[in-house]
C-alpha cells in the first residue's frame, strides 16, 4: 500500500522547520510522498494575518521543489469556508482508498488533539506522526502520546525522531516586518534567510511581493 504523509497548516510562511519534520517523517516511516497542504481558512485560527491561499501555495512550491518526494497540494484551498482535518481526511480516504495516510503534526498540538473536531474520525483515516517543538520536549511529547494511547488506543500515534524545532511562522512574520528587505545583496539575503529559517527563494518571493511588511 502506498504511504503518504500529509503536512497541513497555514504555511504563512513555510519555514525550514516544516521541511525538517517532513524529511524526518518521510525517512523514518518509509513514506512514498509527503503532501504539503495549505489550509483555506483553518477552523482554529484568526485569519487576519493570513495571506491568500495561492500566495502561500506558491511559497510552499518554492520551498519543496528540490525534493522529488514532496508535493504542494491545493486540496484544501479548493474547498470553501473553514476547513477541518476530520473532513479533509475523510474526503482524501474516499478519493484514495488504497493509500495509507499519515497526518504529520508538531507535539504542541498533541496536548489538545482530543479537542479537535471529530478526532475519532481523523484516526479512522490516518495515523498521527508527531515531532518535538521548541516548547515541547521529546519527554513531554512521549507523555502526551501515552495519554492519547489510553484514550484512543495504541495504533494511532507515533513519534518522529528529530531535534526540536525552534522557529514559528508568527515569529518569522514579526521579524520580516522589522526588516527592510529591499536592497539586500545576495550574501546578505542568504544570511537573513538562515536567520529567519526560510528557504532563500521563499525569502526572495516575500521580498518581490512585499509580503508581511505592514503587520
Amino acid at each position: 500500500m502506498t504511504a503518504v504523509g500529509i503536512m497541513g497548516g497555514t504555511f504563512n510562511p513555510i519555514h525550514n522547520g516544516h521541511i525538517k519534520i517532513a524529511k524526518a517523517a518521510y525517512q523514518q516511516y518509509h513514506l512514498d510522498e509527503v503532501w504539503f497542504m495549505p489550509n483555506h481558512i483553518p477552523g482554529y485560527k484568526d485569519s487576519k494575518e493570513l495571506l491568500d491561499g495561492q500566495t502561500r501555495l506558491n511559497m510552499v512550491a518554492l520551498a519543496i521543489k528540490k525534493y522529488p518526494y514532496f508535493k504542494a497540494s491545493d486540496y484544501e484551498l479548493r474547498r470553501s469556508g473553514k476547513t477541518y482535518t476530520a473532513e479533509t481526511m475523510e474526503l482524501l480516504k474516499r478519493e484514495y482508498p488504497k493509500i495509507q495516510f499519515y497526518f504529520i503534526i508538531g507535539a504542541d498540538s498533541l496536548d489538545y488533539f482530543d479537542k479537535w473536531r471529530e478526532p475519532e474520525k481523523i484516526l479512522q483515516h490516518a495515523k498521527i506522526l508527531t515531532a518535538p517543538r521548541d516548547d515541547v520536549s521529546k519527554t513531554i511529547m512521549q507523555q502526551h502520546i501515552e495519554k492519547l494511547h489510553k484514550q484512543f488506543g495504541k495504533n494511532h500515534f507515533y513519534p518522529i525522531d528529530c531535534s526540536m524545532i525552534d522557529c514559528s511562522s508568527s515569529e518569522i512574520r514579526k521579524q520580516i516586518a522589522t526588516h527592510l528587505l529591499e536592497g539586500y545583496g545576495i550574501l546578505q539575503r542568504e544570511m537573513l534567510s538562515k536567520q529567519l529559517n526560510l528557504d532563500p527563494e521563499v525569502l526572495q518571493y516575500i521580498e518581490d511581493h512585499h509580503l508581511y511588511q505592514n503587520l
